[in-house]
């Protein structure tokens, strides 16, 4: 999976491999949370087992942010792409 993060506000990323009715489906990546700088890309490779493989349909990333005192509202986004 390439993730490219055009938000300046975000650095940290999840991802999250979901069915057709958007069901999570058990995947493993190397890092839970990663990293990527503004306008950086990164490529994350996501293992799904070979049971589940014919269930994912998507794979989602989410943007995260750091828990902090303030009350500022926060834009949190998940884009998803469908699985070919």
């Amino acid at each position: 999976m390439k993730l490219f993060n055009k938000r300046e506000d975000v650095k940290y990323y999840s991802v999250g491999v979901y069915d057709a009715d958007f069901y999570p489906v058990a995947f493993a990546t190397p890092e839970r949370v990663i990293v990527v700088p503004y306008l950086g890309t990164k490529y994350v490779d996501v293992y799904i087992r070979d049971k589940d493989k014919g269930r994912a349909v998507y794979i989602c990333s989410n943007s995260k942010h750091l828990k902090s005192g303030s009350t500022a509202q926060l834009v949190t986004s998940r884009i998803c792409s469908k699985i070919k």
